[in-house]
């Protein structure tokens, strides 16, 4: 094989990924189907917001539904390669006493909510995406090491 036909082969492999990325989150609408917002344990009520007054900061808008904004903000999708990779180093960091906030894309509501409160800071460039409203500082994709991943999760402490 020539290099000349390895560099067309790797241009119709990028093409596809690039296609395949638009469906998912263009075409294919993010859902209603079930989901967790997060796990029950930590208390977050998807009921209580009126939409009669906006809150006027993300910390504010968070509290409205029992959710901390020292919690960092774990947006996946459980088909998502890189989702998976990073579930394990999260669980990881919550038995050493961190908090997230596990966020389905296929969770309408949770969507929702993250959307409302975390406008200002939310990308929406795929998955993972990882958000801390605390600092209002977010990273989109994967990160190298579960070090990396502590150093993001402290600050948002």
């Amino acid at each position: 094989m020539q290099s000349r036909d390895i560099e067309l082969i790797a241009m119709v492999i990028v093409f596809i990924i690039a296609a395949v990325g638009i469906a998912v989150f263009i075409i294919i609408p993010w859902g209603s189907q079930g989901g967790e917002i997060s796990n029950s344990e930590f208390g977050i009520n998807l009921t209580n917001y009126s939409n009669n007054k906006l809150p006027q900061t993300s910390t504010e808008c968070l509290a409205t539904y029992s959710i901390e904004s020292s919690r960092v903000v774990f947006i996946y999708s459980d088909t998502c390669v890189y989702s998976n990779q990073m579930k394990p180093w999260v669980q990881q960091l919550e038995g050493q006493g961190y908090k997230f906030l596990w966020v389905n894309i296929k969770n309408s509501s949770a969507i929702q909510i993250v959307s409302t409160c975390l406008s200002n800071v939310l990308r929406f460039e795929g998955t993972p995406e990882f958000i801390c409203p605390s600092n209002e500082k977010s990273v989109v994709g994967i990160f190298t090491s579960i070090g990396e991943m502590e150093n993001f999760a402290n600050a948002c402490k």
